[in-house]
């Protein structure tokens, strides 16, 4: 068990430091109960379900994987998942929308909302979308 957190340890070390050029990588705050995304574990990508957040960490679960491997882990460890072209929903005053994603730079994502014309297109970041 020490030697597993000594290289998760080292690992969170590193990707840290590599957070800057991993180009979808979730923010602070990101993190919602229930949540499917990917997250980085030993330079690969693998399915997890988050479980709760806290401190700026996320509790994760490796989906197909049994509880010991659930672990606290940064945010610069998930992948958000959102890319151009992905079909979501979208949280505006109270309610969720359909729409897609028709951009995306610096964190945050052009959305387009499906039944209204571009005027209602805007900039989100990812805790609007699900």
């Amino acid at each position: 068990m020490k030697k597993r957190f000594l290289i998760l340890a080292a690992l969170t070390s590193a990707v840290t430091t590599l957070g800057a050029v991993l180009p979808e990588r979730a923010e602070a705050g990101t993190c919602r109960p229930g949540q499917q995304t990917q997250v980085l574990w030993q330079g690969s990508w693998y399915s997890a379900t988050m479980l709760r957040a806290q401190n700026g960490l996320c509790y994760i679960t490796y989906n197909g994987y049994d509880s010991s491997w659930d672990e606290w882990v940064e945010p610069v460890r998930i992948a958000d998942g959102y890319q151009v072209g992905s079909a979501v929903s979208i949280y505006w005053q109270g309610d969720w929308y359909s729409g897609q994603i028709i951009d995306a730079r610096d964190g945050l994502y052009k959305v387009h909302y499906s039944g209204y014309d571009s005027s209602w297109d805007e900039w989100v970041d990812s805790s609007r979308l699900q």
